[in-house]
């Protein structure tokens, strides 16, 4: 079990606490966020909802981030949230601004904290936060894009979920890629059933923004997958998950995902294991990313020096 600081109390911040604690992962939360009122309340909600349930975790609701100290995890999901009709990358300058400030608050009061980014554009604000706070950040990354393709070809083909695996790694978003190598159905290679491949990559891509047209944004996907992640690092399961850990590219760290070991520490990669095409894939992203990702450091310079 763990103690973890919630950073952010807006819907995805309130669905990955809520499925956090009720995992059984986390025996101390702190849940912090700058709006009034709003933490302290959620702080009373989820008491009455553990008293039901007879949980145990202590939690507590604050607007105070110094209140967010001594964490074995920090989940950071405030910032904006895309709108529909937005990219994620549109989200790039505002929400680094918001990192930055963090950055320079979090680390002195969480030594040895692993930081999991959730805000978006989500790989590209875990690179911001490590850049400035010198901090060891992940990514929740394309494990949402995992479980958004594995449950797409289970209903596909009327089976249960657990009969597929896999992964989608690189970039999370619309960039992100299905790593055929690695599906396999009822434990047998993908190709040996009928899949149309480029319908479970648009879905894996498109999804998303339905959602949010429709009801407003992603919440419960998202906020029970990265609980897994929370879950995964505080019992030391070492499951394999497609997270975005840092990578050094052109002397920047950037975060692009990869099936990976997680546990109390993470790692290693499983990306060697990959055939060639998927790895073409994966280098192919993490040129793309480290190119946006400049040219994006490059408008976040301008706008704080206007």
């Amino acid at each position: 079990m763990a103690k973890v600081g919630f950073i952010g109390a807006g819907k995805i911040g309130q669905t990955i606490a809520y499925s956090a604690l009720v995992s059984g992962a986390v025996d101390e939360a702190v849940i912090y966020d700058i709006i009034p009122e709003l933490p302290d309340k959620f702080e009373h909600e989820l008491r009455h909802a553990f008293a039901t349930k007879g949980i145990k975790a202590n939690v507590l609701g604050t607007n105070s981030l110094d209140d967010v100290s001594g964490m074995d995890i920090v989940v950071i999901s405030a910032g904006k949230p895309r709108k529909p009709g937005m990219s994620r990358r549109d989200l790039f300058v505002d929400n680094a601004k918001i990192m930055i400030d963090l950055a320079q608050k979090l680390p002195s009061k969480n030594p040895g904290a692993i930081y999991l980014m959730v805000a978006n554009p989500v790989d590209m604000m875990a690179s911001v936060f490590m850049k400035y706070s010198k901090q060891f950040t992940i990514s929740a990354g394309d494990q949402v894009e995992t479980m958004r393709m594995r449950s797409f070809i289970a209903k596909k083909l009327k089976i249960p979920v657990t009969s597929v695996d896999g992964f989608v790694g690189g970039e999370h978003g619309e960039d992100a890629v299905v790593l055929w190598s690695t599906v396999k159905i009822k434990g047998k290679p993908v190709d040996e059933f009928n899949i149309n491949k480029d319908e479970v990559s648009d879905y894996v891509k498109k999804i998303p923004g339905e959602i949010i047209r429709v009801i407003g944004g992603t919440t419960w996907g998202p906020g029970t997958i990265i609980a897994d992640i929370i879950k995964s690092i505080a019992f030391s399961e070492n499951r394999v998950m497609s997270i975005a850990t840092p990578k050094e590219y052109e002397k920047e760290i950037i975060h692009v995902s990869a099936p990976t070991v997680v546990g109390s520490s993470i790692g290693p990669s499983l990306e060697s294991l990959l055939d060639e095409k998927d790895r073409w894939h994966l280098n192919s992203a993490m040129k793309d990313f480290y190119e946006a990702y400049k040219e994006n450091l490059k408008q976040l310079e301008q706008a704080t020096k206007a």
